[in-house]
């Protein structure tokens, strides 16, 4: 559509489509750096993983214990919800990786297909192997 950015076309992470209310779960274990509200992204949870930081954005709902000042997170806990929180044209979660203060693609990461790859079936292979931090 005209006037609005393409996904892959402004940032270097993955667009997660999924409900408003879906649990957003942790790619691996880690430590909350900060959790905040940042322009485009809207609400939005920095972890320090081994060897990344773990970008999630527009996020809803924060976990309790999170929300609370708890830092320490485990492989795959629930850590918030999706919503529309920032600059968004439906609800999704964003998922990005800083590597060395640089962002990078986490695809390849987490051994996600590249979009458009799964021709047999008409779904978006990356998408659908993202359910780990969608928790579906």
């Amino acid at each position: 559509m005209p006037g609005r950015p393409l996904a892959g076309t402004f940032h270097g992470g993955i667009d997660i489509p999924v409900p408003i209310g879906s649990p957003v779960r942790t790619v691996a274990p880690g430590t909350i750096i900060r959790i905040h509200r940042r322009g485009v992204g809207g609400l939005e949870m920095l972890i320090q993983h081994d060897g990344f930081i773990g970008v999630y954005s527009h996020l809803g709902l924060i976990a309790p214990a999170l929300a609370e000042g708890r830092r320490a997170v485990h492989g795959g806990e629930r850590i918030a919800t999706v919503g529309r929180s920032g600059l968004t044209y439906g609800a999704h979660l964003y998922f990005g990786m800083i590597v060395n203060g640089r962002p990078v693609d986490p695809a390849s990461y987490l051994n996600v297909v590249p979009c458009g790859a799964d021709t047999q079936t008409g779904q978006n292979a990356r998408v659908r192997s993202t359910r780990v931090l969608s928790g579906h």
